[in-house]
C-alpha cells in the first residue's frame, strides 16, 4: 500500500489553519501513510530530515510550543503500523513511553531500530514515565526478594507479612535502614541514591528524559510513605543534579525532567528544576491549573483513551493561549489511539498545526507591540 499525504511546513503567522510549522519558507514534502519520508540508504542525512531536526531544535529554550503525547502500545512489528514510534506525525516533539521504557538489554531488535529512527532521524525525544509512589520504584532489583519468597513459602507467612518484609528489604537496599519515616536525614540519603539511579539508567538505556507522574491518592495503590508531598520535592531536586535545566547551566543540552498529574503539589522553587509541567485537563478546553511556573512550561493534554474518535477538547486546547504569555505545548494521553482515525493521527496532526499557528500569531503580536513602543 502506498498512500501519500502532504506535509506542509510553514513559519508565517498568516499561514493556513491546517498546516505544519517549520523553520524556513513554505515547502511541500510528500510523506507516506506510515508518517515517514521515504529515503535511500542514508535517512539521517536526507535533506527532509535535516530540516525536520532543525525544526525540532527550535523548541529548545522554549522557542516554540511542543507537541507531546503518552504512547501506550509500543510493538513495532508486522504490517499494522499503530505500534511503531516511526509512524507518529513527524512534528511530534516529545513522547512519554506509557507502554514502558525497557533497558538496552531488554529491548528487541525491532524496538531498537524503531527507537533509533524516532530519536536520531526524526529528532523526537522519548521519555521514561513512572507513577513514582515509593522509594525504589522501577529500580529495585528482583533478587532482593528471593530469600523472602523462600521463607514465606516454607513458613506460611500471611500476605501482610510478606509485603512488610519486602518493603523493609527494599528500604534496606536503598539505605533507608532506620525504617523510621520521621528520620528525614536517613530517608533523604536513600532518596538521593534512588534519584541518581533513576537518572543513570536513562543514560545507559539512551532515553531522553524522565516523566514523573505524580498522582497521590487515587493514582497510587503502592505508596509506602517514603514519597509524599515533601519528599517528592526533595527527589525532584536530587534528580535535577543530573537531568533537567539545573543540570545544564550553560544551556548546552540535557535530558528532560517533566512532571504530570497533580502539578499544584509543587512550589515555585521546583520550577527551576523542571522543563515542563503537564496538566491532565481531560474534557476541558483550558487547563484546570497552571502549576507552579511560567505558562511557557505548561503542556495541556486531552484523554485519547476515551476521546480519540471525537478528539474531545484537544483542538480547543491547542488554540487556547494564556492571558499573559504563551503555553508550552499540547498533547494527549494514549495519543497512539488516534492512529485508528482516518486519516491516521487525524486529530494530533490538526492540534499540532493549530498549536503552532496560535503561537506564531501571539509572537507576531508581541513583536508588533515592541515595535510600537
Amino acid at each position: 500500500m502506498n498512500v501519500f499525504k502532504k506535509l506542509l511546513y510553514i513559519i508565517p503567522a498568516a499561514a493556513l489553519a491546517f498546516t505544519m510549522t517549520a523553520c524556513t519558507d513554505v515547502e511541500n514534502v510528500e510523506i507516506d501513510h506510515v508518517g515517514g519520508h521515504q529515503t535511500g540508504s542514508d535517512p539521517i542525512n536526507d535533506p527532509y530530515y535535516v530540516n525536520l531536526r532543525e525544526y525540532k531544535a527550535q523548541a529548545n529554550n522554549y522557542g516554540r510550543p511542543v507537541a507531546f503525547g503518552w504512547f501506550s502500545n509500543w510493538a513495532p512489528s508486522g504490517v499494522m503500523r499503530k505500534g511503531y514510534l516511526s509512524s507518529v506525525p513527524d512534528s511530534m516533539d516529545i513522547i512519554s513511553m506509557w507502554s514502558g521504557a525497557p533497558g538496552r538489554y531488554e529491548i528487541t531488535e525491532a524496538q531498537k531500530k524503531d527507537k533509533e529512527f524516532a530519536q536520531k532521524v526524526k529528532g523526537i525525544k522519548l521519555l521514561e514515565v513512572s507513577l513514582l509512589s515509593h522509594l525504589g520504584k522501577g529500580r529495585t532489583p528482583a533478587y532482593i526478594y528471593e530469600e523472602i519468597d523462600k521463607k514465606a513459602a516454607a513458613e506460611g507467612w500471611s500476605q501482610n507479612k510478606i509485603e512488610q518484609e519486602k518493603k523493609f528489604a527494599r528500604w534496606d537496599f536503598w539505605g533507608f535502614t532506620s525504617h523510621d519515616l520521621n528520620n528525614t536525614e536517613n530517608l533523604n540519603q536513600a532518596l538521593a541514591k534512588f534519584a541518581k539511579a533513576l537518572c543513570d539508567s536513562l543514560v545507559v538505556s539512551e532515553w531522553d528524559g524522565f516523566d514523573i507522574d505524580w498522582e497521590p491518592g487515587s493514582g497510587f495503590n503502592d505508596s509506602d510513605g517514603t514519597l509524599n508531598g515533601n519528599t517528592i520535592k526533595f527527589l525532584v531536586k536530587e534528580m535535577g543534579k543530573y537531568i533537567g535545566p539545573m543540570s545544564d547551566p550553560e544551556g548546552k543540552g540535557h535530558k528532560l525532567l517533566v512532571i504530570d498529574g497533580l502539578i499544584n503539589y509543587f512550589d515555585r522553587e521546583c520550577d527551576d528544576y523542571v522543563d515542563y509541567w503537564i496538566t491532565q485537563s481531560y474534557g476541558s478546553s483550558r487547563p484546570h491549573y497552571y502549576g507552579p511556573g511560567d505558562t511557557k512550561k505548561l503542556i495541556i493534554t486531552e484523554n485519547f483513551e476515551s476521546n480519540f474518535a471525537s478528539c474531545g477538547q484537544l483542538l480547543r486546547q491547542a488554540s487556547w493561549m494564556p492571558e499573559n504569555g504563551c503555553k508550552g505545548g499540547v498533547g494527549a494521553y494514549r495519543f497512539d489511539n488516534d492512529y485508528d482515525n482516518t486519516p491516521d493521527y487525524r486529530w494530533m496532526r490538526q492540534a499540532i498545526q493549530i498549536n503552532q499557528q496560535v503561537f506564531n500569531e501571539w509572537k507576531a503580536s508581541q513583536n508588533g507591540s515592541a515595535e510600537g513602543k
